[in-house]
């Protein structure tokens, strides 16, 4: 049995290099992105039964078509937006992510780029750099008696909101379920989202991308929010109007972003801009604002890295190939999307 490993980095390539493997199982592995190998590379693999990707491949029905025994898809990530699930649906074919690996590693994170961000820790660090020295230019703004409006309270959102709450803040919460032992605890109120967005001066996202809640932040609702508040995304990309946004971080509406992640953010995390060739209008557009984005003094833009901690990666890492192993051996495969 053949299973390609792609997005391999070199911590991926050392922990698969310690994995006793099944007798009859090879790991192909690939540094590539699995849409980013070409085909001479690829096709002799086409018989592989599991394909394990991470959130940078782009699993589509044209690509996933042309593994004709493909019977699971191991994503070492949460997310799964990456891939066709309607084809494999169609098909038959697992889909597995691994799920509780980076709760607090990426609420931790949050809570980091937002201290960045109201202290103004980078710029101040980055002029003295350069022997500039101006503390007024510097003053930032406490934590403390802030309204946080925390969307979505999964894993990731309740410890966000517990982190922000012992800072003490106010936090407003919602969530299609709500999570009841957040409320019996009194760490947040849930409320609307209209109310978060009129009365939270800091908003994070920590909730899936759906067809639902694409681009949730946009004008209009950017409109709806207090002069100068921040934004902080670490979920997905989708949920924000990077367009609007860029426009509200220049005139002051909004006083700060913190991003890791980007609505069509292929182009700056691959640091090429010849993907932005043959592709749609949207595509080519984002891509552009993305590149603008980056350079706004109130915007910390960081490459998808939220979740990237040793102890996060091993968990990872086990999960997945636990996924892998129960799979081949028969056995009920957990976290089946």
């Amino acid at each position: 049995m053949q299973i390609v490993f792609c997005d391999v980095d070199k911590m991926t390539s050392e922990f698969l290099n310690g994995v006793k493997k099944p007798d009859g199982v090879e790991f192909i592995t690939f540094s590539k992105s699995l849409n980013e190998i070409s085909d001479a590379e690829l096709s002799p693999y086409y018989n592989a039964e599991i394909i394990s990707t991470f959130v940078y491949s782009r699993l589509s029905r044209e690509l996933l078509s042309k593994f004709k025994n493909l019977k699971m898809i191991s994503t070492r990530s949460s997310g799964f937006n990456n891939v066709d699930l309607d084809y494999c649906r169609e098909m038959g074919i697992k889909v597995v992510n691994v799920l509780g690996y980076g709760e607090i590693t990426v609420a931790e994170f949050a809570v980091g780029v937002l201290l960045n961000l109201t202290r103004k820790i980078r710029t101040a660090q980055r002029k003295l750099k350069h022997g500039i020295v101006n503390v007024a230019e510097d003053l930032g703004y406490d934590l403390y008696g802030k309204t946080v409006g925390v969307i979505g309270t999964g894993a990731i959102g309740r410890h966000f909101a517990r982190l922000v709450k012992a800072f003490g803040c106010k936090v407003l919460a919602y969530d299609l379920y709500p999570n009841q032992m957040l409320v019996d605890e009194e760490t947040c109120t849930y409320t609307d989202l209209d109310t978060i967005f009129e009365q939270a001066d800091i908003i994070g996202l920590n909730c899936p991308s759906t067809k639902e809640n694409y681009h949730m932040i946009n004008s209009d609702t950017i409109n709806k929010m207090k002069d100068g508040v921040f934004i902080i995304n670490t979920a997905r990309g989708e949920l924000i109007d990077t367009a609007a946004l860029y426009d509200a971080l220049v005139s002051g509406k909004v006083g700060g972003a913190g991003l890791d992640v980007l609505d069509y953010e292929d182009v700056l995390l691959k640091n090429d801009v010849n993907l932005v060739k043959n592709k749609d209008k949207d595509f080519v557009f984002y891509s552009l604002v993305n590149q603008k984005l980056v350079q706004l003094e109130n915007a910390i833009i960081t490459p998808h890295i939220a979740f990237n901690s040793i102890e996060a990666n091993l968990r990872i890492l086990n999960t997945s190939m636990q996924n892998v192993f129960d799979f081949i051996d028969g056995k009920p495969v957990k976290s089946v999307v």
